[in-house]
């Protein structure tokens, strides 16, 4: 009579892009016996809010040359959009294309790696979501809202970028109103948005661009309002020649205001030989956490109140595109662009009147609308965060929010710190959770590597168990022999 022996068990919290490439190295790089479980909310794994079926005018940001899941594959993208369209004539690598058709190529990517991994390496996906965890000794204890209940050896926390804050104003009882739309990632409610209805955006972001996008593309006819604290469109992507950094990044000023002037400084030389400030731009990107890393305490949050809007637009730059839709509808009459902040919210039955303050002004202008969308992105602030699995992890001393409350605190391998600062042996994350400590955690290039490389920590983490199973194996074939 046979008996099954214990197989490590990796769950995975979120299947978006994190979580879809962690899963898709696992699968990959196991080489003894592997279960993985990625637990997703949704009912597709593979897209995450950021690239579910959608209108195809909400475009990757990023060119499609530059969008290989693979850090050691930068064809990959490529070549599946070769094969998925049957002719390679028909890839630019250039293009901005739509964020859905990313969202096919990521579930590709995952059902292939399950399709190709070792025969006791599986991939079980469960459509549910992580309400609480026990650790124990040994392993963790999921409990999930549909009652069901998952052990594991390990986790990892694939959450994403948490939904946006609302705005804060004195009286929040606007906020339950039907007129207000606290995600602007809901389909239904740009659905349910009347071509005449006036909108009020608030945030300027990349977000924005996507909602813009859409209302054109529905021949929207009503006034649009688009507000945030700056005003400020992000930059639009353009091709830049190659640039070489005219400085060390590793030994760069560890002070906000001597590192913004020596950028500065190289973005003048670049321009004044008939260059693109983008290539200075791109030329620091592979450094980004180098620079981040150096900068003191004081100057990272001196950095968040200063420059993160101006990093923002040029660094997250938008496919042109969109800006040229929202310059068209500029031109016309039909979209405003305000630095502006909400101040308070008046309901009239049929319309709200939405009471402004300019930047730099102390009086108040009105917009009336018939829906505010919130545009403003990812909350930045942890600290608030009430996500029932963060708020377990913390209460239980197991996870704790960094010191800029922008994420999570981890170690260098993206291990969990505890309360007590010593990093968690089963509990891990990647992406966005990681940005106090990285900054440059939210885009495809910096997650692909870091899925890659947390995949591979993982497994070697598994090693012991599986020697612990080959000597049971060894245990129960010589009682076996005995007994015969």
């Amino acid at each position: 009579m046979s008996r099954r022996l214990p197989c490590p068990v990796i769950a995975i919290v979120g299947a978006g892009f994190s979580g879809t490439m962690a899963a898709t190295h696992l699968l990959r790089e196991a080489r003894s016996p592997l279960r993985v479980v990625l637990i997703e909310r949704a009912e597709t794994a593979g897209a995450g809010i950021a690239y579910r079926e959608q209108s195809d005018r909400h475009l990757l940001n990023v060119r499609a040359e530059g969008m290989s899941a693979f850090p050691d594959q930068p064809g990959h993208f490529l070549r599946w959009l070769a094969d998925y369209r049957g002719d390679e004539a028909l890839v630019n690598p250039a293009a901005f294309l739509p964020r859905r058709l990313y969202g096919h190529y990521l579930r590709d990517v995952l059902a292939t790696a399950a399709d190709q991994a070792p025969r006791d390496v599986r991939l079980d996906i469960v459509q549910d979501e992580v309400c609480g965890l026990a650790a124990g000794p040994s392993k963790l204890t999921l409990r999930l809202a549909s009652g069901a209940v998952i052990e594991a050896d390990r986790l990892v926390l694939a959450i994403g970028n948490p939904g946006p804050a609302d705005p804060p104003v004195d009286d929040r009882r606007f906020y339950a109103s039907p007129m207000y739309q606290s995600h602007a990632w809901s389909m239904q409610g740009l659905i349910s948005l009347r071509r005449d209805d006036a909108v009020l955006l608030v945030g300027s972001g990349l977000t924005t661009l996507d909602w813009i996008a859409s209302l054109a593309e529905r021949g929207h006819r009503g006034a649009i309002h688009v507000v945030s604290r700056r005003g400020l469109l992000p930059r639009p992507h353009q091709s830049a020649a190659r640039h070489l950094l005219g400085f060390d990044p590793a030994a760069a000023p560890p002070s906000v205001r001597a590192l913004m002037r020596l950028i500065r400084h190289e973005v003048a030389a670049v321009t004044a030989a008939g260059g693109d400030w983008r290539s200075v731009m791109d030329a620091l990107r592979p450094h980004g956490q180098t620079l981040w890393q150096r900068l003191p305490r004081a100057e990272q949050q001196r950095f968040l109140r200063h420059a993160r809007t101006w990093w923002d637009i040029h660094r997250h730059r938008a496919a042109p595109r969109n800006l040229d839709t929202v310059q068209r509808l500029i031109d016309r009459g039909q979209l405003e662009l305000m630095a502006a902040r909400p101040v308070t919210f008046v309901e009239h039955g049929d319309h709200v009147d939405v009471h402004l303050r300019p930047r730099g002004r102390t009086g108040t202008v009105i917009r009336s609308v018939q829906r505010v969308v919130n545009c403003t992105g990812p909350d930045s602030n942890y600290r608030r965060l009430n996500h029932p699995l963060l708020n377990t992890l913390r209460e239980q001393g197991l996870a704790r929010v960094d010191d800029l409350g922008l994420g999570l605190d981890t170690d260098a391998g993206g291990r969990l710190l505890q309360q007590d600062g010593q990093p968690s042996t089963q509990l891990y994350t990647l992406g966005p959770p990681r940005k106090g400590a990285l900054w440059e955690t939210t885009a495809v290039p910096e997650i692909r590597q870091q899925a890659q490389a947390l995949a591979r920590d993982l497994l070697a983490s598994l090693e012991p168990l599986h020697r612990d199973a080959g000597e049971l194996r060894g245990v129960l074939s010589g009682r076996l022999a005995t007994a015969l």
